[in-house]
């Protein structure tokens, strides 16, 4: 079988040996990176889409768009060979697909092996230059150098659109030019100078090569997926109204902590001040608009956007929209709950979606209420988390019963304390808070929520009985591991007079949620821990920050 050449531009395509040759280069090429080139050689200035592509090059076999995309991409980077001047070879038609370009020759193998040999093809400018005097230019030296006269009627051919071949074929200029290269280097004087200086460039360029092969040699990695971690985050457009951005707000912190209740996943809210070169391998995004902007300002105007992308594909998974309303708030609540669980593959969604709504307020204001209010608790912001505070207080207006909404409020008022320390606690509310909490599991048969766990838990530090905390603090592990639940085993640990505990403690919050309020509970919840004593590392990694906000 005869090996078929080509001249594509300045390279020459040796097709069966899967090589492509230009001056002193020898590129060898994957061989479906040489079937895409040669099918696009022979069909010159023919435009394909990747499905006519797939079918000739890849004979119809399953490949993706992308794989296409992919191979034009390298295609391309291998002809422009690094070089900076804009060379075009093949080319996007938009909306129709792919076309080579470039100035296409088929070569004998005789001619191939002479350009191989002798480093010779058509040039970048004899490629693009067309013109009559250049043309001239270029056959009276191909003439005089094989010593005959040049024709003075030599008639210039017919213009044409493409670039054109030369009647003797470009390899015979390329010998006659190198054969005056030749004359012309033998001319020059050799002298043990250049000699001395070429060498001195040899021992440079070897001891360059050595040196950043040595620097390239060990494996830096900058960036690592952990596909076991889930970040939310919630946005808000540039039309959104102070309630949609507050409803975000309120409704990602739920569907967070709902899914560490349910899932073996780590998660973390997205914040500004969240500085990590771990990626999360799941995001979960959420974001409240109004219908139209002649809303009335009420929660019953806006929907419900809820997006899963896998990071490691870079797919988004699902994108859902939901119609919010107050009355409705609950089931669209359980529905987002649902079909995140889905997507995780989580068994018994509805059953699970079940248990995660048990113990919220039942009345339509009060549950909106408990969102809001999720919403300013997530900063360290004091007039903020104060609104917090008394969202949670109309929570309990509505219903004084609700154990979850007297969990959340007991815990507010400690971390608010934490948060600001200038803020003296409410000593009245948190003897009654906290007496309503133990009253209700005296007795009591069912599970409650963790976060009520959490309570009792940080009540029974806070009034010195370790052994009674402990239990609780196992109550609400068994169910999910929160930053609080974290922070409060630290506090028990160091209490005990564990620090090795204590710092693992610390650095499990820390690693769920690295934020200066994290940093902030590890510290000042309950009793002033020394951080840079008991985890150095943790201290140092946060130092700067907390130094300009403590």
């Amino acid at each position: 079988m005869t090996t078929e050449y080509f001249q594509i531009n300045d390279w020459i395509l040796s097709v069966d040996e899967n090589k492509l040759y230009r001056k002193n280069r020898e590129v060898s090429v994957e061989p479906r990176l040489i079937n895409l080139l040669h099918f696009l050689t022979i069909n010159a200035g023919e435009v394909y889409d990747r499905q006519k592509l797939i079918e000739h090059v890849w004979s119809s076999a399953v490949v993706t768009d992308q794989v296409v995309t992919q191979s034009i991409f390298s295609l391309r980077k291998i002809l422009r060979d690094g070089r900076e001047e804009n060379i075009n070879y093949v080319v996007t038609v938009p909306k129709r697909g792919y076309k080579l370009v470039a100035h296409v020759a088929r070569l004998t193998p005789e001619e191939a092996n002479l350009a191989r040999k002798e480093g010779l093809s058509l040039s970048q400018e004899e490629v693009e230059s067309v013109g009559r005097d250049s043309y001239n230019e270029r056959v009276s030296d191909e003439i005089e150098l094989q010593g005959k006269p040049l024709d003075a009627d030599h008639d210039f051919p017919e213009e044409e659109s493409q670039p054109m071949a030369f009647p003797a074929a470009p390899l015979t200029r390329a010998v006659a030019q190198k054969a005056k290269r030749k004359a012309e280097k033998s001319k020059r004087p050799k002298s043990w100078k250049v000699h001395f200086v070429n060498a001195l460039l040899i021992s440079f360029i070897v001891i360059a090569m050595g040196y950043f092969t040595y620097r390239q040699s060990g494996l830096e990695i900058s960036q690592a997926i952990d596909a076991h971690l889930v970040e939310f985050r919630y946005e808000q457009s540039f039309d959104s109204d102070e309630l949609s951005h507050q409803l975000s707000g309120g409704i990602c912190q739920k569907l967070m902590m709902d899914i560490t209740e349910v899932t073996p996943y780590r998660v973390r809210l997205d914040k500004d001040n969240a500085h990590t070169d771990i990626i999360a391998g799941i995001t979960v995004t959420v974001s409240v608009h109004k219908r139209d902007s002649d809303g009335d300002g009420n929660i019953d105007g806006h929907f419900l956007d809820v997006e899963y992308k896998n990071n490691s594909s870079g797919k988004i998974v699902f994108k859902r929209q939901y119609s919010l309303s107050k009355k409705h708030l609950h089931s669209v609540l359980r529905q987002a709950d649902i079909d995140i669980m889905k997507v995780l593959k989580v068994e018994e969604p509805e059953k699970k979606a079940d248990m995660l709504m048990r113990g919220l307020p039942s009345k339509p204001q009060a549950i909106e209420d408990l969102i809001l209010a999720n919403h300013y608790l997530n900063t360290s912001e004091g007039e903020d988390f104060q609104k917090g505070i008394d969202l949670l207080e109309l929570v309990l207006q509505n219903e004084p019963n609700n154990r979850l909404t007297q969990a959340e409020l007991l815990i507010a008022y400690h971390v608010q304390q934490a948060l600001t320390p200038e803020i003296k606690l409410n000593q009245q509310r948190i003897t009654s808070l906290s007496t309503e909490l133990v009253r209700s599991q005296e007795g009591a048969a069912m599970q409650m929520q963790p976060r009520v766990y959490e309570a009792l838990a940080l009540h029974y530090i806070y009034i010195d009985e370790l052994k009674q905390a402990k239990v609780y603090l196992k109550k609400a592990q068994s169910l999910r591991h929160s930053v609080l639940s974290y922070v409060l085993q630290g506090k028990l640990a160091e209490l005990n007079g564990h620090s090795e505990d204590a710092s693992v403690a610390y650095s499990e919050a820390f690693y769920k949620d690295m934020s200066i309020e994290t940093y902030m509970l590890c510290q000042k919840l309950l009793f002033s821990s020394d951080i840079k004593t008991i985890n150095y590392e943790l201290y140092r990694s946060v130092h700067p920050a907390a130094n300009s906000l403590l």
